[in-house]
């Protein structure tokens, strides 16, 4: 059964993820570089090579390639898992704090040419 309140579509997008949680220990870089596996207005699942427990706080930028807008928005982790190699993905429930981040991911993923609030990046 899919628990997913959204409709989700697959779209690889670049990602930098900054960790709001726990914050950054000595050497660690200051993002970390993933993609987007799919995406819809409440979340994503993101591949990269960082894991991050359940109930983490990201600070996360979107480079949308169909677009070339970019979307910044927090998130918070809801599921981790390791993948083939040294991969791990993340299931990530956007906290819109902003109304413009839904109505700019509603207008990319439904086609909609709305251009992204410059308030939003």
């Amino acid at each position: 059964m899919d628990n997913r309140k959204d409709k989700r579509v697959g779209e690889h997008n670049e990602v930098w993820i900054k960790d709001q949680g726990l914050g950054w220990s000595p050497g660690a870089p200051p993002k970390i570089n993933a993609s987007t596996y799919d995406l819809s207005i409440s979340g994503a699942r993101i591949r990269c090579k960082a894991g991050f427990p359940v109930g983490h706080l990201l600070h996360i930028v979107i480079y949308f390639k169909r677009s070339g807008q970019m979307l910044c928005v927090d998130g918070e982790v809801k599921w981790s898992t390791r993948t083939k190699g040294r991969r791990h993905e993340v299931g990530v429930e956007f906290l819109h704090s902003l109304p413009d981040t839904v109505v700019a991911l509603i207008g990319h993923i439904y086609g909609k040419e709305t251009a992204i609030p410059a308030a939003v990046m």
